[in-house]
């Protein structure tokens, strides 16, 4: 009888504790998700890296890049400051909980 009780017991701390978390959702910490360090643009010898907003259209590089540059788009005159703030998001603390931190 107490084996019964001690397996039930063990079987339902294990249940409970594998049911916080779904086993489709992985081990990893919740956040940004991991991302590949090697681009898919180079996989042809291709250096020149594409803006984000090309979606990955080199004919619409090489025709922006044959404009003037007050008539190039000014996401492609901003490219490398947009990819610096993706790359770096700006983060700002979280305001105080006032219901959180009372004193009394």
């Amino acid at each position: 009888m107490t084996t019964i009780f001690y397996s039930l017991l063990i079987l339902s701390v294990a249940t409970v504790s594998m049911s916080q978390r779904p086993f489709y959702a992985g081990t990893r910490s919740i956040g940004y998700p991991e991302v590949q360090i090697a681009s898919l643009a180079n996989r042809f010898g291709n250096d020149q890296p594409l803006p984000l907003e090309a979606r990955g259209d080199p004919i619409l590089v090489n025709r922006i890049n044959q404009m003037p540059v007050d008539k190039q788009p000014f996401w492609y005159i901003n490219r490398m400051h947009y990819d610096n703030l993706r790359r770096n998001p700006q983060t700002w603390q979280p305001n105080p909980n006032s219901f959180a931190n009372v004193n009394g």
